[in-house]
């Protein structure tokens, strides 16, 4: 019989949608004539939307202003690099070059994130196999709930049928705040298995995103006030 040592699902809370010291993500999409502006929080819980016809910047640049500053401070997320900066490049002509320089430098993209919980997953599983080779007890292996999928996966798991009623730009943003908010769970429940076992709480208290992740959007928040300064 294989034991593992855990301890009640109530001892294993995670904040939700709340980190101190980030304000969570920006998405920018373009399709056709019609750009998408979604704010997100740390852990993709959408908290402001806006759908704007590209003609209609052009008519009322300062109102588009506004929404674009409802970004400071806040991570772009994408599934690469190129596409926010493309998208960046196109509203260089109405937006504040200032505003557009930080977020040009808080890019981060999918892949990436889903890479790092990856990585932990392997350094936890590591640290039970060595907790094994100490105890006479048998030791069961972490059990993930769900395994991290690649980036193919995760768009084809954001691409189902549930944005279908949706303009384009807006799907586009929907499927990518579906993913972040993914992404954000499968790290909680990474967490989750980790803190059960006892013998791990070692490597410290459950975190709500990955360290390299979480430290980006909080040098997103520390950048922003810096320049404001």
């Amino acid at each position: 019989m294989s034991i593992g040592v855990e301890v009640p699902e109530n001892e294993l809370s995670v904040p939700i949608d709340y980190v101190p010291g980030a304000r969570g993500h920006a998405v920018l999409a373009i399709d056709g004539d019609a750009l998408a502006v979604w704010r997100l929080g740390p852990t993709g819980l959408a908290g402001g939307a806006w759908v704007v016809r590209l003609d209609e910047i052009e008519r009322n640049p300062e109102q588009f202003r506004r929404i674009m500053w409802n970004l400071e401070g806040r991570c772009l997320i994408d599934w690469d690099r190129e596409t926010p900066l493309t998208v960046l490049a196109r509203l260089a002509g109405v937006v504040q070059a200032e505003l557009l320089s930080r977020l040009e430098g808080t890019i981060l993209t999918i892949p990436e994130l889903l890479g790092e919980i990856s990585e932990h997953r392997s350094s936890y599983s590591t640290a039970v196999e060595e907790h094994r080779t100490r105890v006479k007890s048998k030791i069961a292996p972490l059990a993930w709930p769900t395994q991290v999928p690649d980036q193919q996966q995760l768009v084809t798991w954001t691409a189902k049928d549930r944005f279908a009623s949706a303009a384009p730009v807006a799907a586009t943003a929907l499927a990518l705040t579906a993913a972040v908010a993914r992404t954000a769970q499968l790290w909680q429940d990474t967490e989750h298995a980790r803190y059960r076992r006892t013998y791990l709480r070692s490597l410290g208290e459950p975190q709500p995103l990955p360290p390299r992740w979480l430290a980006q959007l909080r040098r997103a928040v520390r950048s922003n006030s810096l320049a404001s300064a």
